[in-house]
């Protein structure tokens, strides 16, 4: 299992801060959250699984990627953000 966090307009529209999803990668952990939570499809998630521009992923509180092909390890986390958030 691989735990996402959810935060801003991802977590308003899902209605929670964290699905767990069995993947091996980022494309597959995006699939199967876009399955799980509708809300995120298309404006968060395409239809395909792919982030939407304005979003990328924190891999355990690390390595930000927007490549699907990134292996994942049973337990890491993944932290949705918008790109647009700053800081």
């Amino acid at each position: 299992m691989v735990r996402v966090e959810l935060f801003g307009i991802p977590r308003l529209e899902a209605g929670t801060a964290t699905v767990e999803v069995v993947a091996s990668d980022v494309g597959e952990a995006l699939r199967a959250l876009g399955a799980q939570v509708p809300a995120l499809v298309p404006e968060v998630i395409s239809a395909d699984g792919e982030l939407s521009p304005h979003y990328l992923v924190a891999v355990d509180g690390g390595q930000l990627t927007r490549d699907p092909a990134r292996p994942l390890r049973l337990g890491e986390v993944l932290v949705l953000i918008s790109a647009q958030a700053g800081g």
